[in-house]
């Protein structure tokens, strides 16, 4: 198996996932923190004192600076990161910590010990996987060696190679849980958008279906009927009313059956009514309204494109929006174009700040969309639901 992290931390399962392991984590930082400050202070009269204030300052502000980041910004990658580095800084350094005129205790150990399982947490979690596994080794060993050393109390080598040993089995515990906790929230992900990119492909047969099944009816009913009238018909009138209907009868035909062509288009009347059925087959709590609806063709990639986009505003309306959240789909025609919204009445959220790590807004909806020369416009605030509006004309 490849030392590799295996999924993306920008999907939405994934980011989840890290923003509750980053929550958890911040409360274990503060109280190992500060349990490893309150054994800081208490070896004050053998530390060096300029040394041992400059490390709390930094790691005061690494942690006041993770907390911040996490909980204003939901982005602690940075302070993650950092708070290893700095460990393993304070690790190296440490014979610099000490006051070498002073005679250490027996029981002495050094403060920095209760940071190293924390940091080697984080290193885990946010380093890449064969990254992680080799800071937590390299901590590891680097803790026996202090420990045995003078300015580590003189340990027994024993000893010190059990407390490397726990740190080593604890850390890499809590490494592989996270790992395996991002990997299944991927699949769960990667399931879903395979849904939508099948739900896509179904609707666009389905459209095609639909488009076979009218020109069927047209067939029978304006074909064979104006044959019918062409074989009973004798007089003057009759053949010329006879020729007007097989004239717009032809016309109909070939305007209908042009829409067929693979490469070509299909009618508003079919995407619509194919879009409807796949939106109750996969998210039947969803009211879908047919207002307006012609004839008028959608190319084949534009209705791919908004088939794609409106099945993924719909799943993230059932992610986001809440389980009480009241959500409808309104499918329209406007002149040549259309217009589809996605609503919701649930949590909302602020248009104008969307995550650029939410790809299922940024590329699905909206950059989808405006591949096929097609328009987005979301309205949303907290706790007033959300309106995606998504517009395509052949002007636009």
């Amino acid at each position: 198996m490849a030392l590799k992290r295996p999924v993306s931390a920008k999907s939405y399962s994934v980011s989840r996932v890290n923003q509750l392991i980053a929550s958890i984590y911040s409360f274990l930082l503060v109280a190992v923190v500060s349990e490893a400050l309150v054994n800081g202070f208490r070896q004050l009269e053998h530390l060096n004192t300029k040394v041992f204030v400059a490390s709390v300052a930094l790691l005061a502000f690494l942690v006041v600076g993770f907390l911040i980041s996490h909980f204003a910004f939901q982005s602690s990658m940075f302070w993650f990161r950092a708070i290893p580095v700095l460990t393993l800084v304070l690790l190296a350094t440490w014979p610099l910590h000490y006051d070498s005129f002073t005679l250490l205790p027996e029981s002495f150990k050094p403060w920095i010990w209760w940071l190293l399982g924390i940091a080697a947490v984080a290193a885990g979690i946010s380093f890449r996987f064969w990254l992680g596994v080799v800071y937590i080794f390299i901590v590891s060993l680097g803790w026996i060696s202090i420990r045995v050393s003078p300015s580590g109390g003189s340990g027994e080598l024993i000893l010190a190679i059990q407390d490397s040993l726990h740190l080593f089995v604890l850390a890499s515990i809590a490494t592989t849980m996270a790992a395996a906790a991002r990997w299944q929230a991927a699949k769960t992900d990667f399931a879903n958008q395979n849904l939508i990119a099948s739900s896509v492909k179904s609707a666009q047969s389905q459209a095609v279906e639909l488009e076979q099944s009218r020109l069927d009816a047209l067939v029978h009913d304006s074909v064979l009927t104006t044959l019918l009238v062409a074989s009973k018909a004798q007089t003057p009138e009759e053949v010329s009313l006879a020729r007007e209907s097989a004239t717009e009868a032809m016309r109909r035909l070939d305007s209908d059956t042009a829409s067929l062509k693979p490469t070509t288009a299909i009618t508003q009347v079919s995407f619509f009514e194919a879009l409807q059925n796949r939106i109750h087959e996969v998210h039947p709590s969803f009211e879908v309204s047919l207002q307006q609806t012609n004839n008028s063709l959608v190319p084949e990639l534009v209705s791919e494109a908004l088939t794609e986009a409106t099945l993924q505003a719909v799943d993230n309306s059932t992610k986001h929006g809440g389980g009480s959240a009241k959500r409808s789909v309104s499918l329209q025609s406007a002149g040549k174009g259309l217009k589809i919204v996605v609503s919701d009445t649930g949590k909302g959220f602020r248009a104008s700040k969307i995550p650029k790590d939410r790809l299922g807004i940024q590329l699905s909806i909206i950059g989808r969309v405006k591949s096929v020369g097609g328009r987005v416009f979301i309205r949303s605030e907290p706790g007033k639901g959300t309106d995606v509006v998504l517009e395509w004309s052949p002007s636009v």
